[in-house]
């Protein structure tokens, strides 16, 4: 029975991956304004991908992101999706900005993660590996951005923070 399912699972996931390229991909995500969030999952056919994403920052944006192999593995068939060395580098439209998300703190061979504030600019992320499961691989790709805060609004909360102290020192000196 469980021969059945797998290869159920495997006809099902062919059909998913029949259109899935090994060939390079580019995505144009367009402008982004905080806040937001995006999200896609990309299969690829078996062989090596470059992918490149691309994106226009119009406002200074705090971001945090993922890129992570999706991976399924089917006992006693091996893994249908599976993406080995896996690799994110990020890009302004000139200059390298980070050679390999592996650097940060929470990456691993599986999944990729960074966070960083970015000004306004053109920007693209090279996705790169080689999908080596018996119906090649899949990743999903992941962007939280949020808005950075305006000097002024700093200036209001120092501001505020200010008033409040005069207050509480107003009151202890009644009570005194």
């Amino acid at each position: 029975m469980k021969l059945k399912k797998s290869v159920l699972a495997l006809a099902l996931s062919l059909g998913f991956v029949a259109n899935a390229s090994a060939l390079d991909s580019t995505f144009n995500v367009g402008t982004i304004s905080a806040p937001t969030y995006f999200s896609d999952v990309i299969q690829k056919g078996i062989g090596a991908f470059n992918d490149t994403w691309n994106f226009t920052i119009a406002t200074p944006t705090y971001s945090g992101g993922s890129v992570s192999n999706l991976a399924i593995t089917i006992p006693d068939l091996g893994n249908l999706f599976n993406i080995a060395d896996l690799s994110v580098q990020l890009f302004t439209s000139t200059n390298l900005l980070i050679s390999n998300l592996d650097s940060n703190e929470g990456s691993t061979s599986q999944i990729k993660v960074g966070s960083g504030t970015f000004l306004p600019g053109s920007y693209y992320f090279n996705i790169s590996g080689n999908a080596n499961g018996l119906s090649g691989g899949q990743y999903v790709f992941a962007v939280t951005t949020l808005p950075v805060p305006e000097p002024e609004t700093y200036a209001m909360l120092l501001a505020g923070l200010g008033l409040v102290t005069v207050m509480a020192r107003r009151r202890l000196n009644k009570q005194a």
